[in-house]
């Protein structure tokens, strides 16, 4: 019998390719979310709940039973709660939690951020850092005493197919339409992972003893800068990049309102999950992935107005 795996979340972006992947490694999917956007995975099954409706998940999930459990689709430790609440975790042998990067003291560590560094709220990520690390806290303590084991992955910037986010796509947009693209003089460094590579992390270690907590940073062994980034995206687009390097404080401007990055280097210690699977994509053909996922959806990729607004004044601005 197939082992049966419980996706909270599963219609975007990484979720959608975890589904996708597991689906076809032979596990029994089930989904929960909101049921907004169409799921239409081969063999998958949904369940169609909001998860800040605390009553409305114990009568979705009452009678129902996982040996795994995955958590993509976190947004507040409410979230979190209301799923403790109403899956009965007597079967479940191990729950990954998807986490970020985001809830590292960047702002007193040096990079690699290792799993053991020091997790604190920064200026970056603010809430949301901090709500992952609630979100981290929450399981550990609700499974403390239950047989389920934990594990919690803390990728750093994911990119690939499905990824609504305006990240690479921002980037592609403008080497198309052979507009330049905007980056801080600072240069960044950027590390990344591939969807289909997390999913097959994710796979490997619901397979593997990993102990009753585990804590691993996913993420390509190598980061890159943010212009080396840019620079991947035209190559794998076929276009010769224009590239503006500005300080963005002297233009009375914030690093998010033109870029999708923060502007600071987001790299992370990767060798302990090296340790157990070593796979990972290479940059560049991930990114041709991405390029081909773009050309067939750019169409329906919408690109925030605000960003729009702000890039095109830079340009202007700084070709006059």
């Amino acid at each position: 019998m197939a082992n049966t795996v419980l996706v909270l979340g599963g219609s975007y972006f990484v979720g959608r390719k975890l589904v996708e992947y597991l689906a076809a490694q032979g596990y029994a999917v089930t989904v929960l979310n909101r049921g907004t956007k169409s799921l239409s995975v081969k063999g998958v099954q949904q369940i169609c709940c909001d998860r800040n409706d605390g009553e409305g998940m114990k009568a979705a999930l009452a009678e129902k039973k996982f040996d795994y459990v995955i958590d993509v689709s976190w947004q507040d430790v409410s979230w979190v709660e209301n799923l403790c609440n109403a899956l009965s975790f007597d079967t479940v042998k191990k729950l990954v939690f998807i986490s970020s990067s985001a809830v590292y003291d960047v702002e007193h560590l040096q990079i690699p951020f290792a799993e053991a560094d020091a997790l604190a709220e920064n200026k970056y990520w603010t809430f949301y850092g901090k709500g992952k690390i609630d979100a981290e806290n929450f399981y550990s303590e609700f499974l403390r005493n239950k047989k389920t084991e934990l594990v919690i992955l803390r990728p750093p910037y994911i990119y690939g197919e499905y990824n609504y986010a305006q990240r690479e796509s921002l980037i592609f947009r403008q080497l198309m339409e052979g507009k330049p693209v905007v980056i801080p003089a600072s240069n960044p460094k950027l590390q990344f992972i591939d969807t289909e590579d997390l999913a097959a992390i994710t796979d490997c270690l619901l397979q593997t003893d990993t102990g009753k907590v585990a804590v691993f940073n996913v993420g390509n062994r190598d980061a890159v800068t943010s212009r080396e980034w840019v620079e991947t995206c035209a190559k794998v687009a076929g276009k010769v990049p224009e590239i503006m390097e500005i300080d963005y404080a002297e233009l009375g401007r914030t690093v998010r309102d033109f870029y999708p990055f923060f502007d600071y280097d987001n790299v992370l210690e990767v060798s302990k999950i090296n340790g157990i699977i070593s796979r990972e994509t290479d940059f560049e053909e991930g990114l041709k992935k991405s390029f081909a996922w773009f050309l067939e959806n750019r169409d329906s990729i919408v690109f925030k107005a605000n960003v729009d607004k702000n890039l095109y004044e830079i340009i202007a601005e700084l070709s006059v």
